[in-house]
């Protein structure tokens, strides 16, 4: 796909919507602008590494089948034990 667009002032402008639906770029969203050299430039979706990560465990987390309640309670135990090796007087 060739599509021309147009600076506008303040170095503005608009990507078509097509591209934008396409790509599932909504409005607030940051881009990694790669100059790549005699002109050409490449714009490319910045991918929160957080939210890439969140995804990687949501899906190692049901491919074990453990659910939220399962974690929540880990932690809750975990905490006990922690509490009791490090505040609880032997």
């Amino acid at each position: 796909m060739v599509t021309n667009i147009q600076m506008r002032s303040k170095g503005t402008f608009t990507l078509p919507a097509s591209l934008r639906k396409k790509y599932k770029l909504e409005e607030g969203e940051v881009l990694t602008i790669i100059d790549l050299g005699e002109g050409t430039i490449l714009l490319k979706p910045m991918v929160s590494q957080v939210n890439k990560l969140s995804n990687r465990i949501a899906k190692r987390l049901e491919e074990e089948n453990i659910t939220l309640d399962d974690l929540l309670q880990a932690l809750d135990e975990e905490r006990k034990i922690y509490y009791q090796e490090h505040y609880v007087k032997k």
